[in-house]
């Protein structure tokens, strides 16, 4: 069956578009409306810093000590750890030679 409308088609897809777009409009949930938060002046944050920096809040003498040395950098094989070696990490230059622990060092161009 044929409209003798050309424009029908037309028509019926912008009504299509503003169905679908008022409907999406009217689907949104209202946002709620989240309380204000004060903001502490700068005596009030300073006094929720401890003295010791080493301190973690609430963790107490809960976390065990890192067996890891802090630095990872080495400049032979010998600076690493059993079943690491001294690699180079990146393909950028300036990067330090790190301790991986790998079976052989990645080829980096």
């Amino acid at each position: 069956m044929r409209t003798s409308c050309p424009g029908f088609r037309l028509l019926l897809l912008m009504a299509l578009c503003t169905l679908f777009a008022a409907t999406a409009v009217l689907a949104q949930a209202p946002q709620p409306t989240a309380a204000p938060q004060t903001v502490p002046t700068v005596s009030e944050f300073l006094a929720t810093l401890s003295d010791n920096p080493g301190d973690v809040p609430g963790t107490g003498n809960l976390l065990p000590p890192s067996p890891k040395n802090l630095s990872t950098i080495c400049h032979s094989n010998s600076d690493c750890g059993p079943h690491e070696l001294c690699c180079y990490p990146c393909g950028i230059p300036d990067c330090n030679f790190v301790c991986m622990r790998v079976k052989r060092c990645p080829l980096i161009p």
